[in-house]
């Protein structure tokens, strides 16, 4: 089996991970760059629709940053749709990227699609891709969902999941209670998502035999209003690995 290294960039507070019983051993070496980045309200930068100049100025700010990344799978949280996903991949270079997922997901207080959705992007064409959102469980409903991908890439089998975790945002009410609620949501959804690798891509896809999982999930394990939350926990109890921490997936 090959050897596949995984190096990333990295915007706003995100978390990359791999089990390392997934990493396999021998002579070839496949090297994939994967970029995650939340674009906060992208092509607006508001939750209001700004003037089409705005917003292309916008993508093309965005793809300056990105080009010489030269990222092989990028995933992006904070995206507005599918349209806007695909001017951005034409912007990086043109005809090089598939737009994989965008996600779907209702706005849980208003009518329509939100435009905070999550999604994946890459040079390689997916073998599969969907989206799922995140279940309320005994009244805790975690907003938006995640956006998965099977990539072939070599010899090697990637699933790649994409995700924006609940945001430490507190509007009314006591703070206390705001941030043990926000706190319990993104456990609530890392939870589900590891109920989806073992029963989902463990039970029913074991030929993928990688998997990264990327995005914003508003939380570390560096700041003591974090001390307690688990959601980081949940997947290096799971073995995967921070890549901030592996050296295998350390941006280059």
């Amino acid at each position: 089996m090959s050897k596949m290294k995984i190096s990333g960039w990295f915007g706003a507070v995100v978390f990359v991970a791999m089990p390392a019983s997934h990493l396999g051993t021998g002579s070839t070496r496949a090297s994939v760059r994967c970029t995650t980045w939340n674009l906060q309200w992208f092509p607006n930068g508001t939750a209001k629709d700004t003037s089409p100049e705005e917003q292309d100025h916008r993508i093309a700010d965005a793809a300056s940053v990105l080009k010489p990344l030269h990222p092989d799978i990028l995933l992006l949280q904070e995206v507005r749709d599918y349209a806007a996903c695909s001017r951005l991949g034409d912007a990086i270079e043109p005809g090089a990227y598939h737009v994989e997922i965008c996600s779907a997901f209702k706005e849980p207080f208003q009518s329509g699609l939100g435009r905070q959705q999550v999604a994946i992007l890459s040079r390689f064409q997916a073998q599969a891709a969907w989206s799922e959102q995140w279940k309320s469980v005994e009244g805790i409903d975690p907003p938006r969902g995640f956006a998965f991908a099977w990539f072939k890439i070599q010899d090697a089998d990637v699933g790649v999941y994409c995700l924006h975790l609940k945001s430490n945002l507190v509007t009314s009410g006591n703070r206390e209670a705001g941030t043990a609620k926000n706190i319990r949501k993104r456990e609530v959804a890392i939870d589900q998502l590891m109920a989806h690798v073992r029963d989902i891509i463990g039970a029913k896809i074991p030929m993928i035999n990688r998997l990264i999982i990327g995005g914003d999930f508003n939380t570390n394990e560096d700041q003591a209003m974090f001390a307690s939350e688990k959601t980081l926990s949940f997947l290096t109890n799971e073995g995967f690995r921070n890549s901030f921490e592996d050296s295998r997936c350390r941006s280059e």
